[in-house]
This record gives structure tokens, sequence and C-alpha cells, in this order.
């Protein structure tokens, strides 16, 4: 196998693709000879040797891989894929939320992805089911174990909640802190690298609560694991928030390691009150890191990826033992 991987970096280089893009595909490629990082730069004129030099590089390879937002990738990452029209393409959607599944799966199907990784179980579930002449296999997220791991510097901080935050919840936990003369952190400028990575593993509480999406069709809605959720566990750090109604977190990862809440926080103080009592909780959570580097970071996501296009699948996983959903988690595995 000649594998390319075609990176948007040099066209969209958005907080969004930095923390998924140059992770997996440094772990797909590796130390491999037979793979290569290709860069598609901007449609332009003035980038005519750039392109040529990318189509130069697609033509020695007979396996294009990328990864895409929902149902279209960039539109430099589908013109460099046209430069070698008889190779296998397979991709990973890292957003397929329920009003686009439709086109996902016909664009799947149509261009003969093999695979169309799917970040999302019930997308992949679905999509399985409407288009059997597909190949879809579910691939969640991860966390970059690089930026979040346990550091030494200690906990000053009570609770960390990073990104967009559900305004309920975020209200209950300054109330509850404030109360109390504990430290919430938050911020509303983007955190990268380092200094999101200590941020995380400052605090005691990690905020993590599923972005749902609904079809206006169906009027239903997926309700998926992010990638907050391995972040969180990753840097040492206990989960606090709600857990997604797909069944993947209890697949993939304990729930000794949370302290469960409403969305609304009605209950936040309660449950934080007596979760606080508990002196085993990090423990579980010292467990739950190890899990996350082990099965579920994206080095490990990158190995699972390679290894199945080089092999077939199905993907291990790892599921834990008390997960829910089973019957559908099977039916997503089975390639």
């Amino acid at each position: 196998m000649e594998l390319g991987l075609l990176s948007n970096m040099l066209v969209n280089s958005q907080p969004y693709w930095q923390a998924y893009v140059p992770p997996l595909f440094s772990a797909i490629a590796g130390n491999r000879t037979n793979v290569r990082i290709v860069e598609a730069p901007p449609v332009a004129w003035a980038r005519r040797r750039a392109w040529k030099s990318v189509r130069s590089q697609i033509k020695a390879c007979d396996t294009l891989f990328w990864s895409q937002l929902s149902a279209r990738p960039a539109a430099e990452i589908h013109l460099a894929s046209l430069n070698r029209l008889g190779a296998r393409r397979a991709n990973f959607i890292i957003d397929p939320w329920k009003p686009v599944v439709t086109k996902i799966g016909l664009a799947a199907t149509l261009e003969r992805l093999n695979p169309c990784f799917i970040a999302y179980l019930e997308a992949a579930t679905e999509l399985k089911r409407r288009f059997p002449l597909g190949k879809f296999v579910w691939l969640p997220h991860a966390g970059n174990t690089d930026i979040f791991h346990p550091r030494k510097e200690g906990k000053p901080n009570f609770a960390f909640y990073m990104g967009r935050r559900h305004a309920p919840l975020h209200q209950a936990l300054l109330k509850y802190c404030e109360a109390r003369g504990l430290k919430y952190f938050y911020s509303d400028r983007f955190l990268f690298g380092e200094e999101l990575g200590r941020a995380a593993s400052s605090a005691q509480y990690f905020v993590a609560s599923p972005r749902e999406v609904v079809d206006p069709k169906t009027k239903t809605a997926f309700s998926p694991l992010s990638p907050r959720y391995f972040e969180g566990l990753a840097a040492g750090t206990r989960l606090l928030g709600t857990l997604p109604a797909s069944g993947e977190y209890n697949a993939l990862l304990p729930t000794d390691a949370v302290c469960e809440v409403s969305l609304d926080g009605s209950d936040l103080a309660e449950r934080l009150d007596r979760d606080r009592q508990n002196p085993d909780h990090q423990r579980a959570v010292d467990a739950a890191a190890t899990l996350v580097r082990e099965h579920h970071s994206w080095r490990r996501r990158g190995q699972q990826i390679y290894s199945y296009l080089q092999h077939g699948g199905p993907l291990d996983l790892h599921l834990m033992p008390q997960a829910r959903n089973l019957a559908d988690i099977a039916a997503a595995l089975t390639s």
C-alpha cells in the first residue's frame, strides 16, 4: 500500500482542524516509508508549482485518505484526489450530524469510499441501515494525549469549562463556586497547546456536555461523544456533566470517572457536594487517564486507521463491560 494523506492545513487552519489533523496524520504516517502527507494548497495560478508537486505525489499513491467535517471535503482536497482516479479512497467524517446523513450516504456510496470512517455511532448505524452498498465504519473521536495529560503542579482550580459553554450548567457552576469560595476557570478565547493542557490538568473537575443538532425533517437529534470527554480524562481530571444519550460514553469509558449532573444545573449543588465526599474518585480518574492514553488517543486512532486500510477490519475499540446499546454498537463495528 502506498498511502497519501490529503491535508487541508494550508487552506483551513482554524482551531477545529488544528485539534484533529496534525496529531491524527502524524500518527498514521509515523516512520512509515509508504505513507506521505500531501498538503493541498489554495487553488490559484500563483500556486501552480505547488499543485504540480501535489499531482506528482498523488500519482505515486494507490490509496488516498482525508478528513472532512461533514458531507463534503474541502474543495482543494476533492481536486487533489481527482489526480488519481484509480486509487482507493477513504475518509474520516468528524462531524456527521443527523441533518446531513443523507448527503453523506449518497456521496460515500457514489464515490465508493472504502471505508468511510464515521465519528458518531448513531450516524454510523443509520448510514449502514440506509445505504447498504456503502462501507461505513464507526471510529470514535479521541484525545490528544501529547497536550492532555496529568501534571505535577497540583489542581488549584476547582473546575474548568473548555470552549463553548452550556449556559444553564455554566450559571449553576458559577453560583456553586461563588457560594463556596472555589476557583472556576473558563475562557472566551481559544487556548492552545501547553496552555490548554495545563488548564485541563489544573482543575479538580472538567466540564463536559454533549452537543445535539436536530434534524428539521425528523425532529430528532444525535447525541454524540465529543473529544471533551477523552481530553478531560486524559488530563487526569474528573468529569462533570451529562453523558451523551447515544451510549458511546458507556461503551468506551468508565462511568465511575464522571459526576453526572443535569444539563439545566438543577441538581448540580446536591450531586457535587455528595461527589466531593468520596476519597476514591481520583483513583478512578487515574485509571481512566491510563485507559484513554492506551486506547483512545489520536495516536491510537491513527494506528487503527492504518491497520484497517492495510489489513481490513474490524476495529478493536476496547469496549467497556457496562456498555449500553450493544446491539447498535455491534452493528456499527461490523465491517
